[in-house]
């Protein structure tokens, strides 16, 4: 049983796998800020793997940079005509997310233009862009509401990615334990994971796991030949404490249009 059917919390959480397999080209980018490296217990990799299945996340909150240039300008492009968050294939963006719960989920995706969100409270689904002022709501059958677990095109947060790809781990993928990180300030084992078919345009997929509360840090992905790497998620801060309720809960600002079973409402607060 893979980490991705085991743990649900993972599917919401672990970024881009999929991207990585047809990473070929592109230009190398920047890492993140480097930390001295901890002293931390010797782990295994099968240890971490356990570490990753059996963890028990309550809730967290932080932020999220994504740094990525895959070489794909047909997919950017397509990107660009989509208010989703899979525009976030190229360049460097910033995100804010709060987990309480396989029940409550948000997203918010920070731009110099603005901001959007996507919020998950129970049965309550809300989209908002800032930049044009809407929003969407859809409310989810009982069933659905027990908890969302279908990803964005591409993943937002170090558990999305490293969920994809620890999903598609089999005696083709070498696994292994690099050298001990610190990311957002705290301690991390990392886990690599390298293809054994010399023909792979992917050298490695790196993620940083949180020492403690065994959640992923960072994900990194190197392209062969490539020191650097070609897509890189991580969190910059990070907050295990359970998010509190009014995270959750979105109240239209002044003059919001939304869009709700089809029908198109005004909520002038004004």
């Amino acid at each position: 049983m893979s980490v991705i059917t085991s743990r649900p919390v993972l599917r919401w959480l672990v970024p881009v796998a999929a991207a990585a397999t047809v990473i070929g080209g592109g230009a190398a980018i920047g890492t993140f800020a480097a930390e001295a490296e901890p002293a931390l217990p010797p782990r295994t990799a099968a240890q971490l793997l356990v570490d990753l299945q059996t963890s028990q996340l309550e809730g967290l909150s932080g932020t999220v940079v994504q740094r990525a240039d895959l070489g794909l300008p047909p997919i950017a492009g397509l990107a660009a005509n989509s208010s989703d968050l899979a525009a976030l294939v190229t360049g460097t963006h910033t995100l804010r997310v709060w987990y309480s719960g396989p029940e409550r989920q948000r997203v918010a995706l920070l731009d110099t233009l603005g901001e959007r969100d996507l919020i998950h409270d129970g049965r309550d689904v809300w989209t908002w862009d800032s930049r044009t002022n809407t929003a969407t709501h859809r409310t989810l059958d009982a069933e659905t509401a027990k908890g969302i677990h279908e990803a964005p095109e591409l993943p937002v947060t170090p558990q999305e990615a490293a969920d994809r790809a620890l999903a598609a781990v089999d005696e083709s993928t070498a696994v292994s334990v690099g050298r001990a990180a610190r990311v957002a300030g705290r301690d991390a084992y990392e886990l690599v994971l390298e293809p054994r078919d010399q023909a792979s345009l992917v050298h490695q997929l790196r993620i940083a796991i949180d020492a403690r509360e065994h959640v992923p840090l960072r994900f990194e992905v190197f392209a062969d030949g490539s020191d650097q790497p070609a897509f890189e998620v991580a969190f910059t801060q990070i907050d295990f404490r359970r998010p509190d309720a009014d995270q959750f809960t979105f109240n239209p600002p002044p003059g919001v249009t939304v869009k709700a079973c089809g029908f198109t409402l005004s909520a002038d607060r004004s």
